[in-house]
């Protein structure tokens, strides 16, 4: 089987392509004419669809087989209780001030990820994440299907890295990370013609997005990832003077000290997109400043105050501007959707141009900090510059250990020798839950070159901060309470070709990457 090239070669596919084609094609005969997986999604201001839980999508559904023309997405997702989709004219209606927006029903066949319980997302800020389109979700999870290592413009501007789980904004070179999470699966339905009563609307919404059936998007994913991307070369690594450590010498631990403040860690349920989200007021006006404090919530601790008074000043409305608020995506000059007060971050004014030049509402990043729990520092959601300085909850009895071994080395740095970390900790209780320390000590490798050195250095700030570790749950073994990574990959294999080993040209660039994202830069 071949495939025509733009160059008019031709390129064999594998056995493995072959075959996850011909399941593809053939799900397609496994649903009757009148049963489909449909799934239904909105569109956001950046005209990009993002598709709605399937307990959602199953009730918007059923509303419509029924006839029924609205359906209060309260009574479904309590997280959605400000939203009514309005389903003869396929928009999604906020309660409070009228807007809409455009929604659309997607046919998916039975492979799809969602059709099977599995959704792949891309990280917002911290612990905040976004699932993907029905298209791209398609796209990332045939490229994995077909060993295919990474997509470009599936998502148009970006390139998804499907083996380091990357994506990648192919203007600025800006990363973020993503994942793959179970989900409620999507389930099959019937499907019934449009209702004579949707049918004799004499209003539509003019931007109503077509439906499209199950094998044009199949065909677009599959067209997209063929343009696959070629492996950046492996960067060439400059001679190191000569070493300064003596093989196997050891320095000094590295305790982690708790911080005067310590946050804890707080992750938002699978399914929610955003902070909670207080019920809005019936207000439709632009912003105004606010002067006084009508919530009840707490305000943040003066020192976090300070540095967001320091690094922020008020947002100016330029004429023809249509800034966006990446927390709850209205327009700049329109009002948030949460309805504390500015005070409560230690400004007069409900819009706000951070230094690092992006716009965001007061009371958005209110509700940004109040989620992350973070006690003394912030992030931009756009950019993840940090303000302040963030710590985290990883226990205060860990130890790290470094040093060089001279005598080994790693693959694609034969050259060098390998700096070695060690991390321990012991069980124990903190803010008055027991956790276990389980497979400690663990063990971490860095080749010893300039730039490795510096990923050491950082990565021992971190630690410090308390930032590498964090007390959870743990993916593979689902014990709970108990010490787990946060999110700052380590390699702990010598083997060669192994997962969590080398070669990967990437990685040193990857994990400085993350540790910014943690304010340690």
């Amino acid at each position: 089987v071949v495939s025509t090239q733009s160059t008019g070669s031709f390129k064999l596919f594998s056995t493995l392509q072959i075959n996850t084609f011909i399941e593809q094609c053939e799900a397609y005969s496994i649903l009757g004419s009148n049963m489909s997986i449909m799934v239904w999604e909105w569109q956001n201001e950046s005209n990009i669809f993002l598709p709605y839980t399937s307990e959602v999508s199953a009730s918007l559904e059923r509303a419509r087989n029924n006839d029924i023309k609205q359906l209060d997405l309260g009574s479904v997702d309590p997280f959605l209780s400000t939203f009514t989709v309005d389903i003869p004219m396929m928009t999604q209606i906020t309660n409070y001030n009228g807007k809409r927006r455009v929604v659309r029903r997607v046919n998916i066949n039975p492979t799809h990820p969602f059709a099977r319980g599995e959704r792949w997302e891309w990280n917002f800020h911290l612990d905040h994440w976004f699932p993907y389109s029905t298209e791209v979700s398609a796209a990332i999870q045939l490229a994995v299907d077909t060993n295919i290592p990474s997509i470009r413009n599936v998502l148009p501007g970006y390139q998804i890295d499907v083996r380091n789980l990357i994506q990648t904004n192919v203007r600025t070179n800006f990363q973020r990370k993503i994942r793959k999470i179970p989900c409620t699966k999507y389930k099959v339905a019937v499907v019934r013609p449009t209702p004579n009563s949707f049918v004799s609307s004499t209003t539509q919404p003019a931007t109503q997005s077509p439906q499209l059936p199950p094998m044009q998007h199949f065909n677009t994913a599959m067209q997209s990832v063929r343009q696959q991307s070629a492996r950046q070369p492996v960067p060439q690594q400059s001679p190191r003077p000569a070493l300064k450590l003596a093989p196997q010498q050891v320095a000094p631990p590295i305790t982690s000290q708790p911080a005067a403040q310590p946050s804890s860690s707080s992750r938002p349920p699978a399914n929610k997109h955003r902070p909670p989200r207080p019920q809005p007021s019936s207000s439709s006006n632009p912003i105004t400043p606010s002067s006084s404090n009508s919530s009840n919530e707490p305000g943040l601790p003066a020192a976090l105050q300070s540095i967001i008074q320091s690094s922020c000043t008020q947002y100016t409305i330029k004429p023809g501007s249509s800034d966006q608020c990446p927390v709850c995506f209205n327009d700049m000059t329109q009002p948030s959707d949460y309805t504390t007060s500015p005070q409560l971050i230690g400004v007069n004014f409900p819009a706000l141009t951070l230094s690092c030049g992006h716009h965001i509402h007061a009371q958005c990043l209110h509700q940004l900090i109040m989620a992350a729990k973070q006690t003394s520092s912030f992030q931009c959601p756009e950019c993840q510059k940090s303000y302040g300085q963030r710590t985290g909850t990883q226990p205060a009895s860990g130890k790290m250990g470094v040093k060089v071994d001279n005598s080994i080395s790693l693959a694609g740095y034969e050259q060098y020798g390998t700096i070695i970390v060690t991390y321990s900790f012991t069980s124990g209780v903190q803010d008055g839950v027991a956790y276990s320390a389980s497979n400690f000590p663990r063990t971490a490798y860095f080749p010893d070159t300039d730039e490795g050195n510096d990923v050491v250095d950082l990565i021992k700030v971190a630690f410090k901060r308390r930032l590498i570790f964090t007390i959870g749950d743990s993916v593979t073994t689902g014990q709970k309470n108990c010490v787990v990574w946060n999110d700052i990959h380590h390699k702990t294999s010598m083997r060669r070709g192994d997962t969590y080993g080398y070669p990967d040209p990437g990685y040193l660039a990857r994990v400085t990457a993350e540790l910014k994202s943690k304010g340690v830069e």
